[in-house]
């Protein structure tokens, strides 16, 4: 069967390779689509700190059981299935408090250098079957391909605490800050402020419900950024995640404001530390999901605007110019299928 490999800095290529065996308590499942994630480009261009080629690429998916669990377990064959791709051993300190995200042993569909889970981006792929989610019927394969992109603010949303009613600010208006939009709004927040330095994201920001968006290179930022909100920030949720994102961090917020980290840094950088110690800053890591949050996404799947997200569909056999493309063009996500047309 074909399957896509990042083969190297630089260089996406579609290998011929043995259909695979699925291995205990794992499902074998036939993919539909399957999306390029910033960090997928990031690794590709040698710029993601943990995940360097070569691997197997594909850790959004929505795809059909071909073949269930040997032992019974998870979605029947025929399923309609979303991946969860963070694989957790269920048995560790962190697992056993609900913390599953941030198991001491954590794996990655799709993310996995060793070798061990080959991702979806492919023919067919295995799973365990515990990650493996019904889809609902409602839901289109694009919307459905969203939901792992969706889980990962639906997380930041909820451990950002209570947000009802908050000045929030979500900086980044590219597939993450759009779908953080979404989620901040199911979660509560009352006034919803957008940063972003391309006018056509910004743009689209406000059509998706962001009460305002800001330029976040206009000499008055602040200023603007306040006066849409009303005041200062309760919470900001930053989906940029570089220096320059964090110097206009305490431009924004209240004191014992939260400030919650959901785009991945690229490397160390400095943050205003004497602030966030005088202020009592919350500075909050947010990494991926729990079954808490995928569940939670796949209740709001039939209504992802993947219209406004899904900016092109590739067959497998053009996987590099589709990572190309992903790598130039950020506002929307591209997706790898088997026959790179619209469902």
């Amino acid at each position: 069967m074909k399957r896509v490999l990042a083969a190297e800095i630089g260089r996406v290529e579609v290998v011929d390779v043995e259909e695979p065996t699925p291995p205990p308590h794992h499902a074998l499942v036939r993919t539909l689509a399957s999306g390029i994630c910033g960090s997928d480009t990031h690794a590709v261009a040698g710029h993601h700190p943990l995940l360097p080629p070569p691997y197997y690429p594909g850790h959004e998916a929505v795809g059909v059981v071909e073949r269930q669990a040997a032992d019974g377990t998870g979605p029947a064959a025929g399923t309609r299935v979303l991946l969860k791709p963070n694989v957790a051993c269920g048995e560790c300190v962190n697992c056993l408090a609900g913390r599953s995200n941030a198991c001491q042993r954590l794996a990655w569909v799709g993310c996995d250098p060793s070798g061990a889970y080959p991702g979806a981006m492919a023919e067919l792929f295995t799973a365990p079957s515990r990650n493996l989610y019904e889809v609902p019927a409602d839901a289109a394969d694009e919307q459905a391909v969203l939901v792992e992109c969706l889980a990962t603010p639906v997380h930041a949303a909820r451990i950002a605490g209570d947000i009802t009613g908050a000045r929030v600010v979500v900086m980044g208006a590219g597939t993450i800050g759009i779908l953080m939009l979404l989620a901040a709004r199911e979660a509560g927040a009352g006034t919803i402020v957008v940063t972003d330095l391309d006018p056509a994201k910004r743009d689209r920001a406000v059509r998706l419900g962001a009460d305002a968006a800001v330029d976040g290179a206009a000499e008055d930022f602040a200023e603007q950024v306040q006066g849409a909100l009303g005041g200062l920030a309760d919470v900001i949720f930053d989906c940029v995640a570089m220096e320059a994102s964090a110097r206009q961090w305490t431009q924004l917020v209240r004191r014992a404001a939260t400030i919650c980290i959901v785009g991945v840094p690229p490397r160390d950088f400095v943050v205003p530390m004497p602030l966030i110690q005088d202020w009592e800053l919350r500075v909050q890591g947010c990494a991926a999901y729990t079954e808490v949050d995928v569940e939670k996404a796949l209740t709001m799947a039939a209504r992802i605007p993947a219209d406004e997200i899904v900016t092109a569909q590739h067959p497998f056999e053009d996987a590099a110019a589709a990572f190309d493309e992903a790598a130039r063009f950020s506002s929307g996500k591209v997706l790898v299928t088997p026959g790179g047309a619209r469902r």
